[in-house]
C-alpha cells in the first residue's frame, strides 16, 4: 500500500515567553503603563479594571481577557481588589492579528486551557507570582520534563479556541470616555464588584463613594436609575446569600456567620434574616436537614 502523509499546517507559532503570571493586585492598584515588543494578553480572574490601549479606555469585569499587540502602550488600574493573570509571549504568526485590540468573556473551556498554562507555568518558573508588572521569570532546576512544549502547546491551542469563536468584541467598542467612567452602567458595575468583594466589612454609603471615587448622591443616584433598589437593599440581599451558604456548609455557628457577612450582631442578623427569608435562622438549618 503506497502511503500518503499530509503534512500538518501550524498556525499559531509561539516561539517564546517572557511572563505568565497570576497577580493579587491590591484595592485601587495602579499600573501607570508600558510598550514591549512581544504580544501580551491581561485575563481578570477576580474583580474588575480599567485599561487603557493607546488612546483608548475600556472597563473590564471578571472573565473577560483582552489582547495587547507589541508596541501598544498599555496600562490599568483596578476596582477595589482584583486578581488577573498576564501572559506576554513572542509569536510573529500573522494569524496573531485576528486578536488585535480584541476583548472577550472567556468560555468554560478557554477558562481551563488557560488555568491548564497558568499551572504548568507555576510548575515551571520561580517567581512565579510578584508584584505588577515587572517579573524576570526564571527556570527551575525541578521544572518538569517537556515542559516547554506543554507551554507552548496549551497557549497554541488557547489561542485556536479564541479565533475559532470569531466573536471577539474590538477596543473601540467597549471604549468608554474618562467622563464616562463614573457614570451609568460603568459605575454600577464597579459598585456592585466592590460590594461583592467587601460585603463581610462595614460599608456605608460614605465608604462605597469613597472607595469608588464618586459623590454619596452620585453613587446612591446610579443604584437606583442602574441596580433598581438601594445601596442598602443590594448588600442585605448579598449579605443573606453568603449567609445562607454558609449555613449550607455547615462549619460556622450563627454568630460567626454573623460576623462573616458583615454583621456585629447576631440579634440583627437574626432579625433581618427572619425578615428577609421568613424563616429563623434555626428554622432554615433545619430545612437543609429534611
Amino acid at each position: 500500500m503506497e502511503l500518503n502523509p499530509i503534512p500538518l499546517k501550524t498556525t499559531f507559532n509561539v516561539r517564546a515567553v517572557e511572563n505568565i503570571s497570576y497577580y493579587r493586585c491590591p484595592q485601587n492598584y495602579v499600573f501607570a503603563g508600558e510598550t514591549h515588543n512581544c504580544w501580551e494578553f491581561l485575563y481578570v480572574d477576580r474583580g474588575s479594571v480599567v485599561v487603557t490601549a493607546g488612546d483608548t479606555v475600556y472597563f473590564m469585569k471578571s472573565g473577560e481577557l483582552a489582547f495587547h499587540r507589541p508596541g501598544e502602550f498599555h496600562s490599568f488600574h483596578t476596582v477595589g481588589e482584583a486578581d488577573i493573570i498576564v501572559v506576554s509571549f513572542y509569536c510573529s504568526s500573522p494569524a496573531m492579528h485576528r486578536l488585535e485590540q480584541k476583548v472577550l468573556l472567556l468560555h468554560s473551556r478557554e477558562k481551563d486551557q488557560l488555568k491548564r498554562l497558568v499551572d504548568e507555568a507555576q510548575q515551571v518558573y520561580m517567581h512565579f507570582e510578584n508584584d505588577p508588572p515587572y517579573i524576570r521569570m526564571v527556570k527551575l532546576d525541578s521544572a518538569p520534563w517537556a515542559c516547554d512544549q506543554m507551554i507552548k502547546n496549551y497557549l497554541e491551542q488557547l489561542l485556536i479556541m479564541i479565533c475559532r469563536r470569531d466573536d471577539n468584541i474590538g477596543f473601540s467598542q467597549r471604549a468608554i470616555a474618562g467622563d464616562h467612567l463614573n457614570q451609568g452602567p460603568v459605575l454600577a458595575q464597579r459598585a456592585k464588584d466592590y460590594l461583592n468583594e467587601h460585603y463581610s466589612e462595614q460599608i456605608s454609603l460614605d465608604s462605597l463613594a469613597t472607595a469608588l471615587g464618586v459623590s454619596v448622591s452620585q453613587i446612591k443616584r446610579v443604584f437606583r436609575e442602574q441596580i433598581g433598589q438601594s445601596m442598602v437593599n443590594y448588600l442585605a440581599s448579598l449579605r443573606i446569600g453568603q449567609a445562607k451558604r454558609l449555613i449550607r456548609e455547615g462549619n460556622l455557628n450563627f454568630t460567626q456567620v454573623a460576623e462573616q457577612v458583615g454583621y456585629e450582631t447576631i440579634y440583627y442578623f437574626s432579625s433581618l434574616f427572619k425578615k428577609r427569608t421568613g424563616m429563623t435562622l434555626t428554622e432554615y438549618a433545619k430545612s437543609l436537614k429534611d
